[in-house]
């Protein structure tokens, strides 16, 4: 039926659906934009209540300040008209600074059921600002000149427009002098202000900070991350403070998050106090990557390469300190020549300071023939990072004389992590932090595996000192002091025994018919007889008395503290003991006896030698007795008796 048709029919049909669109199109235009308007004309704001509405514009826009423009009445017809959703930089104007006024008169048509009651959201404006509303003010960010402030990163600002039905919205914007890397295209507004009831206007603002905190995330616990790093990195610096690495380690990590809460936490701080701080900040974290470098590179060695660091290290910090006192002298337009100029000089200073570690990894790759894993891994990191740094740099420098778009896309966002957004600048100084982390951890292990090496060789070093010094001083056979030690112990004793006004006696024992042992039971078991009558010594005399062997079968007792009588009763007493050991080699017992020679050195002082010669005589008298006996030296009887 359809092949029954006339072809003018089908061509009667286009026709009447390309007349329906033309009228049409108009007609659901205006349908859809009722709350737009002409140049000059009120924007009519219809359904206000139920959501929000977004204030894009048109603004009409002025350089200039004027109070009157505030004014309901002012007639701003022949001013510019741009839109809110960009920086005015977007829009013409950007090398824009002082005073800019925007202007909007506005309609405001309430939806049935919502009271008359109306409040207005500023996302984000980039410099202090103040809001007029029919010719009053009704807030502001910041204070504007003479003294003014600003905070870096704004908080979002409601401001409470009451029951209205009409009016003017003025902005009062204040764009501080440029300085070199500022192009003022960030300049007045970011995102379109809004405006509806206050409880949609409430909704409105916690969901756009809870966005932005969700949006911000990933940086925040980046930061905290590196907070935490750098309060370790005090902390082990503070048990070790010469380990150096880790406290460079903590300026490292620490300017970031410290920067953060000085632009980002809406501490309400001033504009020039925040930067001037900030600046340090970058410096010292510059800095402080230097000295990490030279450390893990490493470089320290090397005289000259640390003399050149300290002295630009203290350049460095000078320029930011000056940098940052130029902040405070934006705010006079008087000023903005020399600020300009000065900054731009500054500016180039930094360049070069922050391209310095490119030449520390240029040096140490071109003097050392090869590195360990972790040097790799710091050298390609900071490479990276500074490289990407000093190009950034450069660029958002060019841009007011080249207009480079680039410089704008350099801290774009890379890619997304769950709404996070992440440059390739962030990115880089992630991986560089945690190469620095992990070559500091690889340090700090193989200084402790040095150092715990070291313990161990001086351990060892000891030990075989103490044996050394115990084979100097002991017999070999028996194990007691030998002959020189016990010589000296008695010198020492008779001093301490003069001095504290305390008898000492001294007992020589010599082992009977020793030289028989020997010729009839062989060398081994005269030694035998040897040790077992050390051990009996031993074990026999009290802590602080001493042994030693005097000689061949000879021992030398020295008892402190220790009177004649009480040493002809010890010394009876030991020769007892001596006569009833059963020593046994192999199967044979052996039974010896000894002959024992006492004096006492006191209450007269005498030389150790001189008691020594007394008591031999009467150890000699003791074996011209028939041996196994105790004998008394005649030196102590004469002396007691004069």
């Amino acid at each position: 039926m359809l092949n029954s048709m006339p072809s003018g029919y089908f061509a009667l049909r286009r026709i009447a659906a390309m007349v329906l669109l033309v009228f049409a199109a108009p007609w659901v235009h205006a349908m859809q934009a009722s709350t737009k308007s002409t140049p000059g004309a009120p924007l009519v704001i219809e359904d206000l209540g139920k959501g929000t509405f977004a204030l894009s514009g048109p603004w009409q826009f002025h350089p200039g300040d004027d109070p009157a423009w505030a004014s309901p009445t002012f007639d701003s017809s022949d001013w510019e008209l741009l839109s809110a959703d960009q920086p005015w930089g977007k829009e013409g104007h950007a090398h824009l600074t002082g005073f800019a006024w925007y202007r909007c008169s506005i309609a405001l048509i309430r939806a049935p059921g919502v009271p008359q009651e109306f409040s207005l959201l500023v996302p984000k404006i980039h410099d202090p600002y103040e809001i007029y509303w029919n010719g009053s003010l009704i807030g502001r960010n910041g204070k504007l000149p003479p003294r003014p402030v600003w905070y870096i990163s704004q908080p979002m600002q409601t401001f409470e427009l009451g029951q209205v039905q009409r009016g003017v919205l003025a902005v009062r914007v204040w764009k501080a002098p440029l300085l070199s890397d500022d192009s003022s295209e960030r300049g007045g507004f970011d995102a379109a202000p809004l405006i509806g009831s206050p409880e949609a206007i409430a909704t409105a603002k916690a969901a756009y900070e809870f966005q932005w905190l969700r949006s911000r995330q990933l940086h925040f616990g980046a930061n905290l991350l590196c907070a935490v790093i750098a309060f370790l990195s005090f902390l082990l610096w503070l048990r070790v403070p010469s380990r150096w690495v880790l406290f460079w380690t903590t300026g490292f990590a620490l300017a970031q998050p410290a920067i953060l809460v000085l632009v980002n936490a809406h501490l309400g701080w001033p504009y020039p106090l925040a930067m001037g701080a900030s600046q340090l900040l970058c410096a010292m974290q510059d800095i402080s990557l230097w000295f990490l470098l030279l450390w893990l590179l490493p470089l320290h060695e090397n005289g000259a390469i640390c003399r050149l660091t300290r002295i630009l290290a203290c350049i460095y910090t000078v320029n930011a300190a000056l940098d940052g006192m130029l902040v405070a002298l934006t705010w006079n337009p008087q000023w903005a020549g020399l600020v300009q100029v000065s900054d731009a000089v500054l500016t180039f200073l930094t360049v070069l300071f922050e391209a310095f570690p490119l030449v520390l990894v240029g040096y140490a790759l071109f003097r050392r023939k090869q590195f360990d894993s972790t040097g790799w891994l710091v050298a390609i990191m900071a490479f990276l990072d500074e490289m990407m740094i000093v190009f950034s740099n450069i660029v958002k420098q060019g841009r007011q004389f080249t207009g480079w778009p680039i410089a704008d896309k350099i801290d774009s966002p890379f890619f997304f992590i769950d709404g996070n957004g992440i440059s390739l600048t962030t990115l880089a100084g992630a991986l560089l932090l945690a190469a620095i982390v992990y070559a500091v951890y690889n340090s700090i292990r193989e200084d402790q595996r040095r150092q715990d090496a070291l313990e161990r060789e001086k351990m060892e070093l000891l030990h075989e000192s103490n044996r050394m010094r115990h084979h100097a001083e002991h017999d070999g056979l028996t194990g007691l002091w030998n002959h020189r030690v016990i010589v000296d112990r008695l010198g020492d004793e008779m001093n301490r025994s003069l001095r504290d006004g305390t008898p000492l006696s001294v007992i020589l024992v010599d082992v009977d018919h020793f030289k028989k042992i020997n010729d009839s039971f062989g060398h081994l078991a005269g030694d035998l007889v040897l040790k077992e009558i050390g051990t009996i010594f031993t074990r026999s005399l009290r802590p602080y008395d001493c042994v030693g062997r005097y000689g061949g079968e000879e021992f030398l007792l020295i008892l402190p503290n220790c009177g004649i009588e009480s040493a002809l009763i010890r010394g009876e007493q030991l020769r007892v003991a001596v006569q009833s050991a059963r020593i046994m080699d192999g199967e044979t017992m052996l039974q010896v006896t000894a002959s024992f020679g006492v004096a006492s050195a006191l209450p007269f002082q005498h030389e150790a030698e001189t008691v020594i010669r007394a008591v031999d005589v009467a150890l000699y008298r003791a074996k011209s007795s028939g041996r196994n006996c105790v004998i008394q030296a005649e030196m102590d009887i004469q002396l007691c008796e004069s």
